[in-house]
């Protein structure tokens, strides 16, 4: 009988322990989605966590150390280097930093997608996690901030639409993809009509013809469009070189410089290259109309691997020998 009894009351010790492990886990679970906004919102996984160590710390005193302890990590502040780019997460990490968070479901998904989003090196990688990302938002009822922009960047027809829809009134689909210098098909030109138009950067007048909302776009530092922006980069790149054969030489301007620079004359060139980009689109938003659309590539980057510091080594060596 006191057999018995002993095992009940084990029993009922277990069964509290829990059922207060649970209270605690829907607690940590409505804390995050009462106090924060919805992972979904995040572009970057660095930032939801110090927003959720940051919501935490304000309401509890809760420290970089409880937070390590939550996710099982012997380092106390391994979840601070995470946030400040200095670590990474692995594939076990991104799991137990999400269970001490109280993420689940759909929202388990998302931050699995968005920390491979963010730490990937590779652009297929990119573009496979930020696609997935796209669907859940999607099929949640989520838009994720700066996919107008992912979409603008995709396409080197999306920029070029846009500065001649306007100056065409009364041009139908067809009729651009004819004026198009590459490749240019009427499915494709819709698309980007239509999609130019739900970002807003086209919309049509009274009778029907386009107009730009606002006279210039930049990349910015846009996070999302990052990988599209680099995309963008390369489609403009191959055209360039097809230009060259393509297009004749009285209607394009294609030169180019091969220099030896320290760092610091590197830093001066691409300020220069950067006011040079300024002046040229000042000249444009001045132009009181419109013949063509152009696309002026301004590249700079190295051929050779850093060899000044080994150098100047050498130099102040023999230097130093010759000085004894």
């Amino acid at each position: 009988m006191i057999v018995k009894l002993l095992k009940c009351v084990d029993f009922c010790e277990k069964s509290s322990f829990l059922y207060r492990k649970n209270i605690a886990k829907r607690r940590k679970k409505v804390y995050i989605y009462t106090c924060m906004k919805p992972v979904m919102e995040y572009q970057n996984f660095r930032v939801f966590i110090r927003d959720f160590y940051t919501e935490r710390k304000n309401r509890s005193g809760f420290t970089w150390r409880d937070f390590a302890r939550d996710a099982g990590y012997s380092s106390p502040v391994f979840l601070k280097l995470v946030c400040d780019g200095k670590a990474n997460l692995s594939d076990v990490g991104v799991e137990r930093t999400a269970a001490a968070m109280g993420l689940t479901g759909v929202d388990l998904q998302y931050f699995r997608e968005l920390v491979a989003f963010n730490q990937s090196k590779d652009s297929a990688a990119k573009k496979h996690s930020f696609a997935a990302m796209r669907k859940m938002a999607r099929e949640n009822n989520r838009e994720i901030i700066g996919e107008d922009q992912y979409d603008y960047f995709q396409s080197w027809q999306n920029p070029v639409l846009r500065e001649m829809a306007p100056n065409m009134p009364g041009a139908t689909p067809a009729q651009m993809a004819g004026k198009l210098a590459f490749d240019g098909e009427t499915a494709n030109v819709k698309k980007s009509l239509a999609l130019l138009q739900k970002t807003g950067l086209l919309e049509k007048d009274s009778k029907g013809a386009f107009k730009q909302n606002s006279k210039a776009i930049s990349t910015g530092n846009l996070d999302v469009a990052s990988l599209s922006v680099r995309e963008m980069h390369r489609q403009m790149g191959e055209l360039a070189v097809r230009a060259l054969d393509e297009i004749p030489v009285k209607e394009r301007d294609i030169s180019g410089l091969t220099l030896g620079l320290s760092e610091e004359a590197f830093q001066r060139v691409s300020m220069e290259i950067e006011a040079f980009r300024r002046r040229i689109a000042a000249i444009a938003l001045e132009d009181s109309h419109t013949d063509k659309v152009y696309r002026l590539n301004m590249q700079l980057f190295p051929l050779t691997k850093n060899f000044g510091a080994d150098n100047r080594e050498k130099r102040n060596t023999q230097k130093g020998a010759q000085d004894e």
